[in-house]
């Protein structure tokens, strides 16, 4: 053998133990694959890859297109600002944000943004619930309201600017809004809870007991409330009832960047691309098999762990409960799967204006 080709071969092997071990978890998808819908995707998806598993979607295409946001809101160039302050340094096997701070209960609960591209407003919301209490030791544990940027937060000249409302937003201007304007309570649709409570029915679900829920109208943005909505009943007046933040940052794409930066602060924020196969995701480690690329999602990050080798990332996602495993996903974590490491977004709650 030449030398020129021992080196090749050095290379290779080089290369292959610098990869991250995920790789081997990523199948190739044949051009065929990429334009299955329907049966006849969930079918390939099953028998196409181990990692999870199929159920082919109820949802209608104008129904999945109210939900997804333009791809432009996930690819960003943003400048990156890399967590060097973090004094973690060993990054267990697995973690779970609901165990390190099981104080803070809003961290695993499962929101549903219904008939609307809202995952942006509620994301950022949770993360901010999710950070204030935890920077306050427990003392705040009421979930923001994505109600009050979904619905306010909107047109050309305001922080939102190119995002309307249910037509998607980027994560970073709600967190800037949760900086300048604050964010009110407000939780659910289902338990009416806070100032300004989500104002969006769940619709179109199916039940464990086979019931259905009713069906998606075709919903707009709400409209911009300046008070309480939840029947005259928070007992906290709307301006007096704002919390708020004090900064949001992009963290550096590598793993344990991003694995350092939930060890430290508590959930961050990752945008990723959606494709036809992610609508049928019931349970396992999500990896795209099948279907053409739909648009954009945000979803949140609350740990990861390990299944038999395989690594993953522990999302929340806002879908509702009766979406995947009672309403979490998990990822393939490592190897930037359907961007998942690209673009992820961290913020800080300001107590000293916490009211």
């Amino acid at each position: 053998m030449s030398i020129r080709c021992l080196l090749t071969l050095f290379s290779l092997v080089a290369l292959c133990h610098s990869l991250h071990p995920s790789v081997l978890y990523r199948p190739s998808i044949p051009e065929a694959a990429r334009k299955l819908s329907g049966s006849a995707l969930t079918a390939y998806v099953n028998q196409n890859q181990q990692l999870w598993k199929a159920e082919t979607s109820r949802l209608t295409f104008e129904e999945r297109k109210a939900r997804v946001k333009d791809i432009r809101f996930v690819r960003s160039n943003d400048e990156v600002v890399t967590n060097s302050d973090h004094t973690l340094v060993d990054i267990p096997a697995t973690f779970d944000a609901r165990e390190r701070w099981p104080e803070c209960t809003q961290i695993g609960v499962v929101r549903d943004q219904s008939d609307c591209g809202s995952a942006a407003h509620l994301v950022a919301v949770e993360i901010a619930s999710d950070r204030t209490c935890i920077s306050s030791n427990g003392t705040f544990n009421w979930p923001l309201s994505a109600e009050d940027p979904l619905s306010c937060c909107i047109g050309l000249l305001s922080i939102c600017g190119d995002g309307w409302g249910c037509d998607g937003s980027w994560p970073k201007d709600i967190l800037e809004w949760w900086k300048t304007h604050g964010l009110c309570t407000g939780g659910n649709y289902d338990d009416q809870f806070g100032c300004k409570p989500y104002s969006i029915y769940p619709c179109d679900k199916k039940y464990a007991n086979g019931t259905t829920s009713r069906p998606c109208p075709g919903y707009h943005t709400p409209t911009c409330e300046e008070h309480c909505t939840s029947n005259n009943t928070w007992p906290i007046e709307y301006k007096k009832d704002k919390h708020f933040g004090k900064s949001h940052y992009t963290i550096g794409k590598k793993m344990t960047d991003i694995q350092k930066e939930i060890m430290t602060n508590g959930p961050v924020i990752a945008s990723f691309l959606i494709y036809d196969d992610f609508w049928d995701y019931k349970t396992g480690i999500y990896v795209h098999t099948a279907g053409d690329e739909e648009g954009g999602m945000d979803t949140k990050i609350i740990g990861w762990g390990v299944d038999n080798g395989v690594p993953y990332w522990i999302c929340v996602h806002q879908w509702g409960t009766d979406f995947g495993e009672n309403g979490y996903v998990r990822i393939l974590r490592g190897v930037n799967e359907v961007n998942i490491e690209h673009q992820v977004l961290a913020a800080l709650p300001d107590l000293e204006k916490h009211n």
